[in-house]
């Protein structure tokens, strides 16, 4: 009897095709998900809906016709009301009436032009996810869209009914998952999936191709509504509290990669110095509104920014390329002195030069690189001229500014003013006394003994034990009561006190040390590396000394040079980031430069493949011809040899194919519907009836196509005719 090929039914592949569209939406959903769109309780709902929608189908077909009559005018009133409320906010609307246009076509009655709008909405979730956070993740979404949309057009097609077909109700009361999940492995074809794979890796490879050699185009600054920002980390913003910076520290994700020369470039205790916070009240460090504004701000647009701080003889044009993470500052850590700092593009900045900051314009929510050259880290930076001249010429002690006149002071008086009172003054005092022995030190000498003090009378905790004083600072207080801080503690009690005793502080926020990833040789700054350190004014020096008074983070002499072991990263998760280290270099930070590169190096190999493949003929050649001029010499008789043995040995297989091919199928245990012979005679039956030809030898390829199976001896003079029928 006759084996006929499994088909779905139009009931089935209605079913298919409701199904891949619910995947197809929760593809989408979860490529929102990385947006920071004020939308995430939309996003949910869009997920649990796709999720019902897909494992339980019969849920969606108990929803009443008269929801589908009611939910357009609906839906309108609520797009529209959202992007009223929103003026002048563009992308967290959009996202929101995509995904409820996504829903409502995923539950609805679908017809030809509905599915196809149902593919186009997902890929413009997938799109605008990958332009606006150019994160590895996308390229994950966007290879499980890309097949999984293939199919559903397929299926799409296979239902195409012309523009007449209305759209098909599904019974779903009848489906069970069990049997539709049996009916589809049957109809499954190795060759069809094959076939498949191969053009999806076609695309693949015309996309990449096509990448490389498509000039570049920056969407940001075409398009500047798709220029998304967020929110800094707290404890990386121009106001910090007591908490914020140690907050960061129970996050173990990547907060920066660093591309740098090589491992012995990374400083032994590398500080990744942010942002420079110079007003203090009431325990909270935060940036003064001097400090923010003109003249010490600089606000420009700029590619590269250079620096006279390094001197030309210590230039070699080491590069390093830092890859920030979206969403923890819009200040770039810069740890010291560097020759030049590129940007990908033209960027808008906010550059202190007096404290060696600098900004964006808001902080992204996709990953920020930029280069540097000749980067060095630095224990101390050099004071600006306005420091020098304000800080040089003061007397030791700053009158603090009356209630209500909290900004008379501008920098760099701020980093002298204690805005507390009287009492807790007086406690700073004793504290300083007893530091001090009543001797005069310099800013090295005093901090020193100072950060003895601190390791001595306290320890490090990222859970602090304060004892609140009425009408003391919280500093203060835990100066007297505590006996275990974080660092913004230490580093606050340490910039109290110096201020106190006439020395000009400051705190810096930023990272402390890191690790080495060993699979791709960069450097990993992880959000658990946030820290608070202080700089100290030297006027001997006339620079900023950094001081860490944190425990456990080295000497407690600010001039010694701390020497650490080098953290390694490895295993699995060193893995995985190092496919995105791979990611970042090649398509985040590839601009013009890199296209042209990789252009000219594609030539150069294909000019060295030409190149090769011309000798080889040309070797050829000249053997060719030196056999034919002396064809019984003994070195030209080993290759017509071997020549000879070849053909022989192809002769064979291709005589013994069908004996080969039923071996291979016997030892696969594959059904007899793929047994050599049966397909063979298929092959001769298809021929045949093409070409019209109707002979006795089509029955007898009919009886081995689907009678009992035959041998090879037994079908051979079958086919054999059915060649000289086809000849004739």
């Amino acid at each position: 009897m006759a084996n006929k090929q499994v088909r779905l039914s139009t009931e089935e592949l209605h079913e298919l095709k409701q199904l891949m569209g619910a995947l197809l939406a929760m593809l989408s959903f979860w490529s929102l998900f990385s947006l920071d769109v004020e939308s995430m309780s939309m996003l949910l709902l869009g997920g649990a809906v796709a999720l019902v929608a897909f494992c339980c189908p019969r849920w969606v077909a108990r929803i009443p016709t008269l929801v589908w009559r009611w939910a357009g005018p609906v839906m309108l009133l609520l797009i529209g009301t959202d992007f009223i409320l929103n003026i002048p906010e563009f992308i967290p609307p959009l996202v929101r009436m995509v995904v409820l246009l996504i829903i409502y076509r995923m539950l609805a009655p679908r017809n030809l032009r509905e599915d196809k709008q149902v593919i186009l909405l997902c890929l413009f979730c997938v799109v605008i996810s990958g332009v606006l956070t150019v994160s590895l993740l996308f390229a994950v979404q966007i290879l499980l869209f890309a097949p999984l949309a293939m199919a559903l057009l397929f299926v799409i097609c296979l239902l195409d009914r012309g523009k007449e077909a209305k759209p098909h109700v599904i019974d779903w009361e009848q489906f069970q998952w069990s049997s539709f999940i049996r009916r589809v492995w049957r109809v499954l074809d190795l060759r069809i999936i094959l076939l498949c794979a191969a053009m999806f890796a076609l695309v693949v490879a015309v996309s990449s191709l096509l990448f490389i050699l498509t000039p570049r185009f920056d969407f940001n600054r075409a398009i500047p509504f798709l220029e998304l920002s967020t929110q800094a980390r707290s404890g990386f913003s121009e106001d910090v509290r007591l908490g914020d910076v140690s907050e960061i520290q129970e996050d173990n994700s990547v907060a920066l990669r660093i591309d740098l020369p090589g491992m012995e470039a990374v400083s032994a205790a590398p500080y990744w110095r942010m942002l420079v916070l110079d007003k203090y009240s009431d325990g909270r460090f935060r940036v003064s509104h001097s400090l923010r504004a003109k003249p010490f701000r600089i606000f420009e647009e700029r590619r590269e920014l250079s620096s006279t701080a390094l001197p030309l003889s210590q230039r070699r044009g080491e590069l390093w390329t830092f890859y920030m993470e979206g969403g923890i500052s819009r200040y770039l850590p810069l740890p010291g002195d560097y020759g030049l700092l590129r940007f990908q593009k033209l960027q808008n900045i906010e550059w202190v030069p007096e404290v060696k900051v600098l900004g964006l314009d808001s902080v992204g929510q996709n990953v920020f690189s930029y280069q540097v050259e000749d980067l060095k880290f630095n224990s101390r930076f050099a004071a600006g001229e306005r420091e020098r001249a304000i800080l040089d010429s003061l007397p030791l002690e700053v009158e603090s500014p009356v209630e209500g006149e909290e900004e008379r002071l501008a920098y760099p008086l701020t980093t002298l003013e204690l805005s507390m009172s009287a009492p807790s003054k007086d406690v700073l005092g004793v504290i300083n006394q007893e530091i001090s022995g009543g001797a005069e030190l310099n800013a090295a000498d005093y901090s020193r003994a100072t950060t003895s003090y601190l390791w001595q009378h306290f320890a490090y905790s990222l859970m602090p034990d304060i004892e609140w004083f009425m009408g003391n600072d919280p500093i203060v207080s835990w100066l007297e009561s505590g006996s275990q801080g974080h660092c913004e503690l230490f580093a606050g009690a340490f910039i109290l006190l110096a201020r106190e005793a006439g020395f000009p502080a400051r705190m810096v926020v930023g990272y402390a040390g890191g690790s080495w990833n060993t699979l791709e040789d960069y450097f990993v700054v992880r959000n658990r590396d946030a820290h608070a350190w202080v700089e100290i004014y030297d006027a001997e020096d006339q620079s900023w000394l950094r001081v860490d008074p944190t425990p456990g983070r080295g000497s407690s002499d600010p001039e010694m040079m701390v020497q650490g072991s080098m953290a390694f990263d490895s295993g699995w998760s060193a893995w995985v980031d190092s496919l995105r280290i791979q990611w970042y270099r090649r398509v985040v930070n590839f601009e013009q430069k890199d296209q042209v590169e990789l252009a000219a190096t594609l030539k150069d190999v294909l000019l060295d493949y030409y190149v090769a493949f011309k000798e080889g003929l040309s070797r050829w050649g000249l053997r060719l011809k030196s056999w034919l001029l002396h064809p019984l010499k003994l070195g030209s008789l080993r290759p017509l040899a071997m020549l000879m043995v070849g053909i022989v040995v192809l002769g064979a297989v291709w005589r013994g194919r069908y004996w080969l091919l039923g071996l291979l199928y016997r030892f696969l245990r594959r059904p007899k519907a793929l047994d050599p012979v049966r397909r063979q005679a298929g092959r001769y039956m298809i021929r045949l009836k093409a070409k019209g030809i109707e002979t006795e030898v089509m029955a007898e390829l009919q009886a081995l196509r689907f009678g009992p199976e035959q041998s090879l001896r037994v079908a051979k003079p079958v086919f054999i005719r059915a060649r000289r029928a086809l000849k004739r």
